[in-house]
């Protein structure tokens, strides 16, 4: 039999099951490479701190989730019980911090516009190849100058030509400057718009009022799901669904957050943030850039794993948000972690990075992982030019340096205690001094006498007293009333909590003040005097939440955006807190500026664009369809262009008509004044 080669026939089982190994030992040898498996310890080292770090914090917020959800602590629930009575809670707190998240959102968000700007930067000097410019601009100004007066200016005329050149030429930069950084607000409010920005910014404010600090990440590169339109060959539109990759924005849970202990700002130090992730979400990272797709599918295989997570809080968070529904999610839900911070460059080679990746060993390099458990599925360095987080955080009050602020849940504790317990009390009192207490001498009843009910009309059947006493048989006392001065205290004390969270109470509506506030002018004095507090809160929002967010989005465009009109150099300008200060009377003083300008004069020195500017944004003010009152300076420097190319068309025509009389060598109309008189009929004269 020599000479003869057998064949060997694998099923498909076996085939796949060998393709399973194959891929199996691949993914062993990532996951078994120094650099993943020091990653992994050196996480583990940081999360330990940090969720040690974080238990204080995580029992104000389920103390500030309680409150807001008017149930008390469990050891005080015991106290109030073990006394009896009313176990009643006063919903201050969830007043206070659903006014001041109306508040926020009508400044913030019911504007009409976003509260952010993008505006061009200043240019204090001009370019070497600009300066050639405008010397090439000036030197056709002057040339033009001495062909129509047939003299070259003088040394003064010259330095006036030269800097109107040079005002000029830096005008029409700055316009064409701004005009990109139009165009780029445009681009970033259709991202936020397809981001979900608007949503992660409405529930940060809730997060905001609520709890020590809220958090919004983004911009991050997801996968997307959405309806495309196509024209097949007949012209028939079609709608399908397409997946693309673009940026989100969303709120993150603060009790998923962990900073580094001790730091002041998340740049400082590394970051973790927990994600609980159902199958699909864990799937739908398979083929987005930086994921390991071989060690997702593995998890999805192995199941969740370890928990890293501190089961107890977060069993306690779920039941205070779960309150009105009690089943639980029957999904499986992973475990993972995402790690943002930096490590040392000897650290990283002596993971096995190559000197290409890590240059330097003495400096710091910024990176992010993803852990599932133990078995990493995301580990690359962070490419932000800045080298900064893809979060935003603020406090309602902010404790400097310290990550954690003060939510209204934490500022008015106290004074919520204080109303609870008075109006405890109130209940108590109320219930025992409704009615008469009844003192029977059980003695001197007769057999099955009912002692238990008190009715109007009864009559008590009674005995001589054995011993013989003249006193009554049944004493009727009315216990005092103390419901004035417990109102009075709790009045005073809902009081001093406007006073606390910078909240009052006539901002929801309460117009049940005194003083000044019984009139509109005092009224909306005293609404300003609040404005003071809220301006604080909506600064910090602006400074730490609408600038990083935007400016990192426009750094993204910059970077990856392959619309090249939109880029420039801009600058992030926040307006929360000048719609706050503006937004009642901006309108009625631009009307104001219109109809102060309205005169030849100024507006020879507006000139159409500029009123068109001053009609803008009062419509923009009043909710007007801007684009349809008021064309946009692209379309009405185009009309004025045909405007001007029709008259220098007119004013041609009419040059190069015959002439009906002609003229006399000296200027004037051939035939004089004789022959611009008109004979009378009647008289024969001329007239």
């Amino acid at each position: 039999m020599a000479g003869l080669t057998f064949l060997r026939v694998v099923n498909n089982t076996e085939l796949a099951r060998q393709e399973r190994e194959i891929t199996d030992r691949a993914f062993q040898e990532r996951q078994n490479q120094s650099v993943i498996l020091g990653l992994a310890a050196y996480l583990r080292r940081c999360w330990d701190a940090a969720q040690m770090a974080k238990r204080p914090i995580e029992q104000k917020m389920l103390q500030a989730l309680r409150q807001r959800n008017g149930e008390y602590e469990a050891n005080k629930l015991q106290q109030i019980r073990g006394q009896g009575g009313s176990e009643i809670f006063m919903m201050i707190t969830e007043v206070k911090c659903r006014a001041a998240e109306s508040w926020l959102r009508d400044i913030l968000l019911d504007n009409g516009s976003p509260p952010w700007d993008l505006q061009a930067t200043p240019i204090p000097d001009l370019s070497p190849m600009q300066s050639k410019e405008v010397q090439s601009m000036f030197a056709e100004r002057v040339l033009k100058l001495v062909t129509e007066y047939g003299k070259a200016p003088n040394v003064e005329e010259m330095r006036e030509i030269k800097e109107m050149v040079s005002q000029d030429y830096r005008f029409d930069v700055l316009q064409q400057a701004q005009l990109r950084a139009d165009k780029m607000t445009i681009k970033i409010k259709d991202q936020f718009a397809q981001g979900g920005w608007g949503d992660a910014f409405n529930d940060f404010i809730t997060d905001l009022v609520t709890y020590p600090c809220a958090f919004v990440k983004g911009p991050v590169v997801r996968r997307q799901r959405v309806l495309g339109w196509k024209t097949d060959a007949t012209g028939r539109t079609i709608v399908e669904p397409i997946e693309r990759l673009g940026p989100e924005y969303e709120r993150v849970d603060p009790f998923y957050m962990y900073p580094e202990p001790g730091v002041s700002t998340i740049n400082d130090g590394y970051l973790f943030e927990y994600h609980p992730l159902s199958r699909m979400q864990l799937s739908d990272l398979i083929g987005v850039p930086g994921y390991d797709d071989d060690a997702i599918r593995k998890v999805l295989e192995i199941g969740n794993g370890l928990s890293w997570i501190n089961e107890d809080v977060e069993l306690q968070k779920n039941e205070e948000e779960r309150k009105y529904y009690s089943y639980m999610r029957p999904t499986t839900e992973f475990d993972a972690l995402e790690f943002w911070g930096k490590v040392s460059g000897k650290m990283l080679i002596e993971w096995g990075l190559t000197e290409e990746d890590v240059p330097d060993d003495a400096r710091e390099y910024d990176a992010n992982v993803w852990m599932v458990g133990n078995i990493v599925i995301k580990a690359v360095l962070n490419y932000d030019p800045l080298g900064e987080k893809p979060y935003a955080k603020t406090s309602f009050i902010k404790c400097p340096g310290a990550v954690w602020g003060k939510g209204i849940p934490e500022i008015i504790e106290d004074l919520q205690g204080v109303c609870n317990a008075a109006t405890r009390a109130l209940v108590n009192n109320m219930g025992i001094s409704s009615g008469p207490q009844v003192e029977v001498n059980v003695e001197r009843l007769p057999p099955n006498e009912d002692i238990t009910q008190l009715a109007p009309w009864k009559i008590w059947q009674t005995i001589n007293d054995p011993v013989g006493s003249s006193a009554p048989a049944i004493r009727f006392t009315q216990p005092d009333s103390r419901a004035t001065e417990l109102v009075g205290v709790y009045e005073k004390f809902s009081r001093l909590a406007d006073d606390h969270s910078g909240i009052p109470a006539y901002v929801y509506g309460d117009l049940n003040v005194q003083g000044a506030g019984r009139t509109s002018s005092g009224l909306s004095m005293l609404m300003g005097a609040a404005g003071k507090g809220i301006r604080q809160v909506v600064m910090h929002i602006d400074t730490d939440v609408v600038k990083p967010i935007v400016m990192r989005q426009f750094v993204y465009n910059m970077r990856y955006d392959e619309d090249e009109s939109i880029k420039g150099d801009v600058q992030v300008i926040a307006k929360g807190a000048i719609n706050l200060a503006v937004k009642e009377t901006v309108n009625i003083r631009r009307i104001e500026f219109l109809n102060a300008t309205a005169n030849p004069i100024d507006l020879e020195i507006l000139g159409k664009g500029g009123r068109a500017t001053i009609l803008r944004e009062i419509a923009k003010g009043l909710q007007m369809p801007v684009e349809e009152v008021i064309p946009s300076r692209e379309k009405s420097d185009y009309q004025s262009r045909i405007q001007a190319r029709a008259t220098a068309t007119a004013a041609q025509q009419q040059a190069q008509a015959p002439a009906s009389g002609g003229e006399n060598p000296d200027g004037s109309l051939k035939g004089g004044m004789e022959a611009n008189t008109v004979q009378s009929r009647l008289s024969g004269k001329a007239a």
